[in-house]
Formats: C-alpha cells, structure tokens, sequence
C-alpha cells in the first residue's frame, strides 16, 4: 500500500478522534462547572447564609436593647397609656440584596423566626418582713440614717412646767443643708379685759429659741406696756408650742403654732417632714437628726424617735412576669431566642441560657446599709406573628406604682425590712440555673461589707435570692425600693 492510499484511509479515523475528544472536553467542562456549583452550594451559599443569619441575630439583640430602652423611659417618666412602637426583623430575606441575573438557586435560603408574646411560663415571688406606712402604729423605725426623705419623722415634746419656756433645737447630723428647726413654749395673752379702751405694745425682741426664763417675768414685761386708764383689768394667757424654721441663717417663720395652750405632761408629737414646714428642699442625703436641749432645761422632755406611723409586716406577692420573645428558625446558623423578661435580656441556643442584660434587681451598700431595689415588670396581653416580614411591637404603660406591696405602702428613706427573699419559678432547670447565675452577679456587684448579707440558690426549677443580715437577732437594717410596672404588648404585623 503506498503512502497515498495510507492517508486516505486513516483521515475519517482522525477526524473521528478529534470529534471525541471535543464531546470528552465538552463533558469535562460541564463537569468542572458541575463541581464548582457543587463547591459552591455546598461551601459559598452557606458561608453567605450562616453569615447572613448572624448578622440578623445580630441586629435582633440590638433591637431588643432598642426596646428595652424604650420601655425604661416609659416607667421611669410615668408615661402611663402612651403607646411605643419597635419593629424588629423576623428573617433574613428583607436584608438579602442580590444582583438581577443570580439564579435563585445559588441563594442562601432566608430564614423565618416568630415573636410570641407571653409564650413562657415563668413566674416571680417576693416575701418581705418590712416596715410599712401604717396608724397608729406598732414597731420603732430606724430613724438613724436617712438615705432619701422619709414620709413621717415624728418627735413628740413635753413640759412639765408651763410657767416656764424654753424648747430644743433640731439640725441635721452630719451639719449639711444650713437649716435648722426651734421647736419652743411660747405665751401668749388669750384675751384682755381692761375697765376702758386700752393700746398694747408688743415687744419687737422675742426671747432666744430655747432658752428658759420665768413666764411671770415675760408677763410683767407685757403689763408695763399696757396702761390701764383705771388702773384695773383682767388678762387671760396661756402657753404653746410653737415651731422656728431657720434655712441659710434667715428664719422662713417664726413661732408657728403647732399645739394651742399646752398642758403639764402631755405629749405632743410633730412630724418634722410635714410639707408645711418648708424642710424638702434643703435636705442634703443622707443624714440623721440632732436634737439638743441646751442649756438644760429639765421641764422639757422629748422621745426621738416613737412608735408612730410605722407598723411591722409580713408581705408576700406571687405572679406570673410574662415576656416578649423571638424565636428564630435559623437554616444554617445555630438556633437563637431572645427574650425580654423583668426588665432583662436573655439568649438561649443548644448549649445554654445567658443573660444578656441584668434584670432590673440591684444592691447596693448606702453608707454600710444595704438597699435592694426591685422594679418588677409585668407583661400582660398574647399573640404571635410568624415569617420572614417585620414585626411592630406596640407597648404601653398601664401602670407604675412605688413601694406598694400587696396593698402597704413601704417606709420609704429609712431602713424598711429585715428579710426579703425573691424566687423565680422557671419553666426548666436550665433556666433555673440562668436565673441563680444572675442572682449570684447581682451579689458579687453589690460591693464589700455587704456581700455577706446575700446568697443565691438552686433547688430544680427554683432559683432564690435572699437578703438578711448574718448576725442574729438583727433588727430592720435593710432598705427595699420597690415598684411596680405593669406594662400591654402587642404585635402587628409589617407588610413588605
């Protein structure tokens, strides 16, 4: 065969393998492209998603900071039935933002999440022995130190000799707020009767607050300023108590009564915080009372503090807190739920709860006295909203009262309890266990001197915080600022 016939019959043959070999390329092209979306799918569009979804949750928990926020300015300005609104995103397809042409399959697939109001079951118990605002009255109150301006500071004032004056002096211990109060016996004349018309003069200079003198003796200075034409008449008198006010050395008033024509040994008692005497603004806390009765005057006899206006009790309340939560439905991050509870943030995932923001319970050391405040917030109403759209929650203020528990009003500025124990009842142990960790944070924060005063526990579904002095025998030495918040959430839902 020659070499011409050789290529005439070997060229289909190459023309064959060339043609194969464009099919093989061909499908190895497709292959490649088939790896790289598989690649793709199965690492970029995750990676997208997982980074998506925590972004979201991300701005789930600053949301939830938002309303927190939002909320506090409500109760702490008193903004009772003014509505606020928050939106909060439910997934992640409102922040996806894609070119026209990106096939949707090489999208992460959004996520979902669902805000549910009152959808946990955990409820709050307080059981104080306290001192409450009560009449006549049955324990001595603590008057020692005051840390803000108590309702009642009761002095009760006697003589056991009203021919004489004199009183005794009250200022505030350490010497702040330039003020000072005279509470003195001061005469007068009841009525006079002379034969004929008579003018009397009064002398301009009082006797000095405090100081003691005969009661004749301020009568004879009277009479030498009356002329009686006749040389005859009749005077009645008798003898108050009466009450000095005197703020930056300049009196507001002088000799107000307070009791008229005051017997022989009986008591009197004065409320030295009554708003008529003037005495709030110039209160500098915290401070106690000083009362001296110099120089001596033994017919005057005063009992600081007494056994009125004050009553002891045991009080307890137990309800359900309610919340606001999201529950997420996440695809390829983990599961994330944030919830708003007693003025706190919380997060719980698979492997455990963590608090995120304290709830609203602190305590604190006020010059080696422990103060526990409470603000306890209860959500009421129901709902739920599902999907990818915003949510708005609108919440209003029903109500906030101050240092009212189960129907008693607290002592207020003075050391008002002696035992106060909180529990949270939770749905589960885990976040039993949440709460005792956060009980145990509020106590570490509380400072030294007083820590040993705090203990928090764990016993299955309970979470306890407890406040008492160690020592035995201890009286009311601890100061509870108590209110309550009740607040009504709803949820509408955004169209996008």
């Amino acid at each position: 065969m020659t070499r011409h016939t050789y290529s005439i019959f070997s060229m289909p043959s190459i023309r064959r393998e060339d043609a194969l070999s464009e099919v093989i390329g061909f499908i190895l092209i497709l292959a490649l492209i088939a790896v790289l979306a598989s690649l793709y799918l199965t690492y970029v569009v995750p990676a997208q998603g997982r980074e998506a979804e925590i972004r979201h949750m991300a701005e789930i928990n600053d949301q939830f900071l938002g309303y927190k926020t939002a909320v506090d300015s409500l109760w702490i300005n008193d903004q009772a039935n003014v509505p606020i609104s928050r939106t909060f995103t439910l997934g992640t397809l409102t922040g996806l933002t894609q070119g026209s042409f990106v096939v949707p399959l090489f999208q992460p697939y959004p996520s979902s999440g669902t805000m549910v109001v009152n959808g946990r079951g955990e409820s709050i118990s307080i059981e104080v022995d306290t001192i409450t605002i009560d009449f006549p009255g049955n324990i001595l109150p603590n008057l020692t130190s005051m840390i803000s301006e108590p309702r009642y500071a009761y002095i009760q004032i006697k003589t056991t000799n009203i021919s004489k004056i004199g009183g005794i002096t009250i200022s505030p211990d350490p010497d702040i707020g330039n003020w000072k109060v005279f509470v003195n016996i001061t005469p007068r004349i009841v009525s006079v009767s002379p034969s004929t018309t008579t003018t009397i003069t009064v002398p301009t200079t009082m006797p000095t607050q405090g100081q003691g003198s005969s009661l004749g003796d301020a009568i004879n200075t009277i009479n030498s300023l009356i002329g009686y034409v006749s040389g005859q008449g009749s005077m009645t008198t008798c003898s108050d108590f009466t009450l000095t006010v005197v703020k930056n050395n300049n009196a507001s008033f002088i000799n107000l009564p307070i009791a008229h024509c005051i017997q022989n040994n009986s008591n009197y008692t004065i409320n030295l915080f009554d708003d008529a005497y003037g005495l709030k603004e110039d209160l500098i806390f915290p401070f106690s009372l000083k009362i001296n009765n110099s120089p001596p005057n033994n017919h005057i006899i005063y009992y600081y503090p007494i056994v009125a206006g004050y009553s002891r009790k045991n009080l307890s309340i137990n309800h359900e807190m309610g919340s606001l939560e999201y529950l997420s439905n996440n695809n390829y991050w983990i599961q994330q739920n944030y919830y708003y509870q007693q003025g706190g943030i919380f997060l719980q995932q698979p492997d455990g709860m963590v608090t995120k923001v304290v709830p609203l319970i602190s305590i604190t050391n006020q010059s080696g006295i422990p103060c526990v405040r409470i603000v306890d917030v209860t959500i009421s109403g129901s709902g739920n909203v599902g999907g990818t759209s915003p949510v708005q929650v609108v919440t209003r203020l029903d109500s906030v009262k101050s240092n009212v528990i189960d129907g008693s009003t607290l002592a207020q500025g003075i050391p008002n309890a002696r035992n106060i124990t909180v529990t949270v009842n939770a749905q589960d142990t885990a976040t039993a266990q949440m709460w005792n960790s956060t009980f145990a944070a509020i106590r570490n924060g509380a400072g030294s001197g007083i820590q040993n005063w705090i203990s928090s526990t764990q016993t299955g579904n309970l979470a306890t915080l407890s406040v008492k002095n160690p020592s035995p025998g201890s009286e009311y030495d601890i100061i509870l600022d108590y209110t309550r918040v009740n607040l009504t959430v709803e949820l509408q839902p955004v169209a996008i």
